[in-house]
C-alpha cells in the first residue's frame, strides 16, 4: 500500500507542469474572428494567471499560432484597457492566412492583474532582465495554447511591437522548441530621466543586446523605419551588429519613412500595405 501511494504521489508531481500549463476559455466566442479571452496560469510566477485574447479561424483543424506581444502606451492608463496590444488589421492579416491569433497581455496589462515584471531604472537599467521576464510570459502562453486540439504544436510565429518587439527578441534567446521564428517591429526600451526630463538608458540598451545575441538562434526579421520617432535609424542599426555579432540569425530591415512617425507602422492600418510583402515570404519558410 505505501509503495502503491508513493507511486501516485510521484505521478502526480510528474503530471503537476502539465496540469499548471492548461488554458481555459472564459466566455464564450465573439463575432470578429472567433474572438475569447484564455486564461493561462503562469508557471514561473506562482499565483499569476495570464490572459491572451485568442482569434482563429472557421473550423477545428490545427492551426499554426501567431503570439503577439503588445508595446506599452505613455498614457498608463491605457496599458489596463482590455484590448491593449490588439491591432484588428493585423489580426485579420494573419487569421485570413490560416493562422491562429493570440494578443498576450504580460504581467500587469491589459486582462492580466497585478504588478508587472518589468522595471526601468535610469541609473540601473536591466534590459536583458526585463528581456526575460517578458519571454517567460510569452513562453508560458506558447506551452499552454500549443496543447489545445486546434494549435498545432510547432511553428510558433511571435511577433512583437515596441517594447513587444524587445520581448520577442528575449523569447528567441530562449530557444523554446515550438518557436519556428520571431518577428520585431520597432523593437526597444527606452525610458525618461525624472530628474532631467531627458531620455535615458540607449546606450545600455545596445550593451544588454549583445548577451541575447549570443544565446539566440530562433531565426529573426527586425523591421524599422527611417523616421521612427522612438528608435531612431543610427540606434537599431547598432542593435542589429551587436546582436548577429554573436551568432543570432537575423534578416534586417530598415523601410522607407511611413507618415509622420514609423514607430506607428504596425499599429497603423495603412502600414500592412508596407509591411506585408516583407513579412509573408518570410513566414512562408516556417509554414
Amino acid at each position: 500500500m505505501r509503495r502503491r501511494l508513493l507511486l501516485v504521489v510521484a505521478w502526480l508531481l510528474a503530471a503537476a507542469p502539465a496540469f499548471a500549463q492548461e488554458a481555459r476559455p472564459e466566455g464564450g466566442e465573439g463575432a470578429r474572428h472567433r474572438e475569447q479571452v484564455w486564461r493561462i496560469p503562469h508557471v514561473s510566477d506562482e499565483g499569476r494567471v495570464l490572459a491572451a485574447i485568442l482569434f482563429r479561424p472557421p473550423g477545428e483543424t490545427p492551426r499554426p499560432l501567431v503570439v503577439m506581444a503588445h508595446h506599452t502606451s505613455a498614457e498608463a492608463p491605457r496599458n489596463g484597457e482590455p484590448s491593449h496590444g490588439v491591432y484588428p488589421q493585423v489580426v485579420s492579416w494573419f487569421v485570413e492566412r490560416g493562422y491562429a491569433v493570440a494578443v498576450v497581455h504580460r504581467r500587469g496589462y491589459g486582462l492580466t492583474s497585478g504588478e508587472r515584471a518589468e522595471r526601468f531604472a535610469c541609473r540601473r537599467p536591466n534590459h536583458a532582465g526585463v528581456a526575460r521576464a517578458d519571454a517567460a510570459d510569452l513562453a508560458a502562453a506558447i506551452d499552454a495554447l500549443t496543447r489545445l486540439a486546434f494549435i498545432r504544436p510547432t511553428g510558433v510565429v511571435a511577433v512583437g511591437q515596441s517594447t513587444g518587439g524587445w520581448a520577442v527578441t528575449g523569447l528567441a534567446a530562449e530557444n523554446h522548441p515550438a518557436v519556428a521564428a520571431v518577428i520585431n517591429f520597432g523593437g526597444g526600451r527606452r525610458g525618461r530621466s525624472g530628474e532631467t526630463g531627458e531620455t535615458c538608458a540607449l546606450e545600455e540598451l545596445v550593451r544588454d543586446i549583445v548577451p541575447l545575441g549570443r544565446r539566440a538562434r530562433t531565426p529573426a526579421l527586425w523591421i524599422y523605419t527611417e523616421n521612427d520617432q522612438t528608435f531612431g535609424p543610427a540606434l537599431v542599426r547598432r542593435l542589429a551588429d551587436a546582436y548577429k555579432a554573436g551568432g543570432a540569425p537575423l534578416e534586417f530591415r530598415m523601410l522607407p519613412a511611413f507618415g509622420s512617425d514609423g514607430h506607428a507602422l504596425l499599429p497603423s492600418a495603412a502600414g500592412v500595405r508596407v509591411w506585408a510583402p516583407v513579412v509573408e515570404p518570410f513566414i512562408l519558410r516556417f509554414r
